[in-house]
């Protein structure tokens, strides 16, 4: 604290950050082998020696909450 004369960084910044790793785990999460399985699906074959396509989906759940 003493080398940025006491003060952290403010909400703007903050914010600005968080954004920013937010969209960056989305870049690691939805690489180009993800979109392909997403688009074509993934053929596993199963335990009753079935091959089955899977198509791996992300649910995501998000709400705004009005101010109280």
């Amino acid at each position: 604290m003493e080398h940025i004369g006491g003060k952290g960084p403010n909400g703007v910044f903050m914010a600005h950050c968080h954004r920013e790793m937010f969209q960056a785990q989305w870049l690691v999460i939805l690489d180009d082998e993800f979109l392909e399985a997403y688009e074509h699906g993934i053929v596993i074959k199963g335990f009753d020696n079935i091959f089955r396509r899977f198509y791996p989906r992300l649910f995501t759940y998000s709400a705004d909450y009005p101010e109280k």
